[in-house]
Order: structure tokens, then sequence, then C-alpha cells
């Protein structure tokens, strides 16, 4: 009997280890430019870059004017949200990820949410996530004063990518993409930030969350300044 007690135990601690070792190498993968793919719900495989840290704080001094809303801190925002190792989760615009908010989203969105459940419980729970238009929404309705993100705040209207998209004014042909930190890049159906040197920030998907990629050869079609910020 306690031979079968210590048998059990040990397959216990070993199960643990590995699965404590996935976690670690989930986020250690791409710790590097290059060393990290993702793949999409169709297939494509992508070369990412994740961030080194998993804090939730916003250091609002990174900002050139926490209370104008612009293109560059838009750029620094979503540096913040990457170098954080921000999450995905559908619908979610860049407050920390609670179970009753995890609980709303899916109840709202059951398919988007529902499959990838097991892995938003394991990874995204306790940190900040947010969808492909919702990082930069979470910018616009970032209260610096109060430190909280106020849904549908500052001018900002709650809008899907397509809705962004056409709202704005100044856009044109992804070949045309002036060097603009905090543009807005774009593709139907999705949507990154620009930062400058030839890189996007994006909130790729639910099992990759916020991640540096390259811009040429992602599939942009399109770039646009978004219509709610300032650009200079």
């Amino acid at each position: 009997m306690k031979v079968q007690r210590r048998v059990r135990l040990e397959l216990i601690l070993l199960a643990g280890l590995v699965v404590c070792l996935a976690y670690v190498s989930r986020w250690a993968w791409g710790s590097s430019y290059g060393n990290g793919v993702y793949v999409t719900d169709a297939g494509e495989t992508i070369r990412v870059e994740y961030g080194s840290s998993t804090g939730t704080e916003i250091d609002v001094s990174l900002f050139s004017d926490p209370y104008v809303k612009t293109g560059g801190d838009l750029a620094v925002w979503v540096q913040i949200a990457w170098e954080n190792q921000w999450g995905y989760v559908w619908g979610t615009f860049g407050n920390v990820l609670t179970m009753d908010e995890y609980a709303s989203k899916l109840a709202q969105y059951p398919d988007n949410v529902g499959r990838y459940s097991s892995f938003i419980l394991q990874n995204w729970i306790g940190r900040r996530t947010a969808d492909c238009v919702g990082l930069i929404k979470s910018y616009g309705w970032y209260d610096p004063d109060t430190g909280s993100i106020e849904y549908g705040s500052n001018g900002m209207e709650d809008v899907d990518t397509e809705g962004m998209y056409e709202a704005a004014t100044v856009k044109g042909e992804i070949d045309t993409l002036p060097e603009t930190p905090g543009l807005v890049v774009y593709m139907p159906g999705h949507v990154g930030v620009y930062i400058g040197g030839g890189y996007v920030i994006e909130s790729i998907g639910t099992e990759g969350g916020v991640v540096k990629t390259r811009l040429d050869g992602r599939g942009w079609t399109d770039w646009f300044q978004c219509p709610y910020i300032v650009y200079e």
C-alpha cells in the first residue's frame, strides 16, 4: 500500500511538473523575434515575438500627454500591452480578466469564447485581455486619473473592426503606409497598430494574445488613422 501511494504521489508530481513546463514554455517560446510561431485557425503560420513581463500596471509617465489621445501614444500603449503579454478574449478591451468577466463574455459570445474555454482559464484569468480592435479601444477608453478603462468614454465609439475602418477619413493602401507610429493597419476582419521600423503589434488570437509581428508579408491590405485620436 505504501509503495502504491508513493507511485501515485510521484505520478501526480510528474503531471504537475509537465503542466508547469508547458506553461513556462508557452511564454518563453517567443522571447526573441522569430522563435515564436502562431498558427491561425486557417492554418497560416506566423512568426511572432512575445513580451517579457506579465504585469497589469500601466505607466502613464511613458505617454507624451496622458490626457490627449494621440497616434504616438497609441503606439506606446500597444507596446505596454505587448511587453506585459496581454491576452486575447473575444469582446474584451484591456481590463483584467476575472471569472465574472469571463462568464459574461462566454454568455455573450458562446462560440468565439466557448471553444477556447480551457485555454482562457489556464492562461488569461488575472491578466489584461483585449481582442484586436479592443486593444485600440482600450487606449481610447483609458482614464489616467482613475487608472481604469471606461467603456465608451473619451469620445471613442464602440465599433468593430469594420466600423472603425469605415469611420476613418484618412486611409490608404498598405504600400503607401507612412512611417508614422500609431497608424492602424487593416485586413478584412482584423486590425493591428504600426509601431514603426517595419513592425506591428496586434492582438492576434486567443492562443496568441498580443504579439509583435513584421509588417511585410502579414497580409495587411490598408492603413488608416484611428478616427477618434489625434495625429501630428
